[in-house]
């Protein structure tokens, strides 16, 4: 009698007992989709497994076209309906997957070399020394750099002596420039003409094929030692960087022409 009931009591939990496997809808930011969950005997509740990639980086505007096609190619949704490209100031995101966002790709400009050192060096002010270094470290983005280099090299003999007068800017046929009076150690006058500016082509990015032309402006001031200072300007150059973004931005638009429903963002 007792082997007979405790055979009926274990089909009777056998028969209530909580299914392993359910089927229910998980809901998204516009739309559910069908997943399996499994009972967890532990936490006494269902649960489903979910993949958690790391977010992808890239540092080039051409890796980040790529892999925005490609990730969308994947998923089997070439119009890119709820994807979403943001672009702004530092480089931009691609999320494949507005709705559930599991997947976030991220595009972290690399600026080129030569593009830091100008931006890193603008409206700042230079002795005659670390004004060559300055000027050193743009050979790769100045044409006519050995000619450029000689006539502010020649600024030595300023920088060791005394001014009589301040720079006077002036303009003479086609050239232009500071004339500068000076007197050397000997008690000799003498007198020379600097460059007001020199241009620079640049690329925007590491590896980019996107080049600027940005024309830097020198200020030439004696400071109150009476030695030569040179302010380094570029009033323009806001306005080029914005223009480079920009030129990214129209970049990414033009590559993913084919995916109809990818919403692009321009947040500047």
């Amino acid at each position: 009698m007792e082997e007979t009931l405790l055979k009926e009591a274990i089909e009777t939990l056998k028969n209530n007992k909580r299914p392993e496997l359910i089927n229910c809808p998980v809901y998204g930011e516009y739309s559910s989709e069908e997943k399996t969950f499994i009972y967890n005997d532990a936490q006494e509740c269902y649960h489903y497994e979910t993949a958690a990639p790391e977010d992808k980086k890239v540092r080039s505007v051409k890796a980040f076209a790529k892999i925005i096609s490609e990730e969308l190619r994947r998923r089997e949704n070439q119009e890119g309906d709820k994807a979403t490209v943001k672009i702004n100031l530092s480089g931009g995101y691609f999320i494949p997957d507005d709705n559930f966002g599991r997947t976030k790709v991220i595009f972290d400009r690399l600026n080129s070399q030569q593009w830091n050192i100008i931006k890193n060096g603008i409206n700042r002010i230079y002795d005659h020394k670390s004004f060559l270094l300055f000027l050193q470290s743009l050979k790769p983005s100045i044409d006519n750099f050995a000619e450029i280099f000689k006539q502010f090299a020649t600024l030595r003999m300023v920088g060791q002596t005394t001014l009589t007068s301040n720079p006077i800017f002036t303009e003479e046929g086609q050239e232009s420039g500071y004339r500068c009076r000076y007197r050397l150690e000997d008690g000799c006058d003498g007198e020379d003409t600097f460059p007001c500016g020199f241009m620079v082509n640049v690329p925007f990015a590491k590896a980019g094929d996107n080049y600027y032309d940005i024309f830097i402006d020198l200020l030439f001031f004696r400071d109150e030692d009476d030695e030569l200072r040179i302010e380094v300007l570029c009033p323009l150059f806001e306005n080029i960087e914005e223009r480079a973004i920009l030129d990214e931005a129209q970049y990414i638009k033009e590559q993913a022409q084919a995916h109809e429903k990818l919403l692009i963002l321009s947040d500047f």
